[in-house]
């Protein structure tokens, strides 16, 4: 019920904020729009995917993504598309998640505002060294999230964010005793960004940069004390209209008293191929490179490569236990207007694979 209450209240003060920073229509025949429908007012476009994935740890994976990109105020053709989207999905080893969410870019591009909310129960599993094997466990995530970002200075953002989650873990280990318990993993954290990329969903050039940090604590509610601090740096690079080179590095850190819930996990986008959860740890450094290729009028493929490591503090760091991943992708662009894409990427690691559809490029918004 609360979570449901600061949903409400963050949407009508995202409605308030919307009207507050939006320059208003003038009022001229040319900028008359009465006559034209929503959809077209607010330029809104549709980009969907269907998600039919296998890996080892998931097994088969259905779902679907639906993104809607669009102008919060029509006049302002300085802010990136905003976004709202759903997803749904469901897995044969009976997982369940669903998530709706917004991007919102208004004023020219003067604030930002993220806002999302979902459930999902994962069957995942980690690796046990002591045991040498997998075990199973199985989390019931509530989520959710606002963060807010004003600009500061040049391409410079500062703002904050409210990360609320009530997550219930329970593993498959002999001689477990009793019902597991609910525990609130809310944090409060800063955000600090530098965005200079050409097109937000595809960039060409310029750079994307982000410091968040996550801090939780007692008084807010949380049932742990820890904290995190998460950066990444992505450089693009023009090779020809149709090639483009995105570099990008990852340092995911998490200190103090830091439950299982809190560590991170080898994998996702910062590094393709990982998907059984094998390598977790309080601390995952990632390096990875990725060529663009439009090669046909709609149509593009990439070619991606990295190494990642996770360990729980950088002295563990060896060379000879970089984790490799690579793979190859297709592309084609739904919306050329914005230069979105949808695709489908294939990525393998050391001893594990993974397949991963998508709306728009990797290395994108968090």
């Amino acid at each position: 019920m609360k979570k449901k209450l600061l949903l409400v209240l963050s949407i009508v003060l995202l409605s308030q904020i919307i009207g507050i920073a939006q320059a208003p229509v003038k009022e001229t025949a040319e900028a008359d729009t009465t006559k034209q429908t929503f959809w077209k007012k607010h330029n809104v476009k549709f980009a969907a995917v269907p998600i039919i994935n296998y890996d080892p740890a998931l097994e088969l994976n259905l779902a679907a993504l639906t993104n809607a990109f669009f102008r919060v105020n029509p006049n302002d053709t300085i802010s990136p598309l905003s976004m709202a989207g759903a997803m749904v999905g469901y897995t044969t080893n009976e997982s369940w998640y669903w998530a709706l969410y917004t991007k919102l870019y208004l004023d020219h591009d003067n604030y930002r505002f993220t806002l999302a909310y979902g459930d999902a129960s994962v069957n995942f599993q980690y690796y046990e060294p002591g045991i040498g094997g997998f075990v199973d466990f199985n989390s019931l995530h509530d989520l959710f999230i606002v963060e807010a970002q004003r600009r500061v200075y040049k391409r410079w953002y500062l703002g904050a964010k409210y990360f609320n989650q009530k997550i219930m873990t329970s593993y498959d280990l002999e001689g477990e005793s009793g019902e597991p318990e609910k525990q609130d993993m809310t944090h409060l954290g800063v955000v600090l960004s530098h965005d200079s990329r050409d097109f937000i969903y595809n960039p060409h050039s310029g750079d994307y940069l982000n410091f968040k940090t996550g801090h939780y604590r007692d008084a807010w509610g949380s049932a742990f004390d820890f904290d995190k601090y998460e950066f990444d740096i992505t450089k693009f690079f023009s090779l020809s209209k149709t090639e483009v080179i995105a570099a990008r590095a990852t340092a995911l850190v998490a200190t103090g008293d830091v439950p299982f819930e809190g560590q991170y996990v080898v994998g996702r986008d910062d590094i393709r191929g990982y998907t059984n959860g094998k390598h977790r740890a309080e601390q995952v450094y990632n390096i990875q490179a990725e060529y663009r290729w439009n090669f046909y009028k709609k149509f593009g493929m990439v070619g991606f490569a990295g190494v990642a490591t996770a360990v729980d503090s950088p002295g563990e760091i060896k060379f000879k236990d970089l984790l490799p991943g690579a793979g190859v992708g297709l592309r084609y662009m739904a919306i050329p207007s914005e230069k979105i894409n949808i695709g489908m990427d294939v990525a393998v690691g050391q001893d594990d694979w993974g397949l991963y559809f998508r709306i728009a490029e990797t290395f994108g918004d968090k």
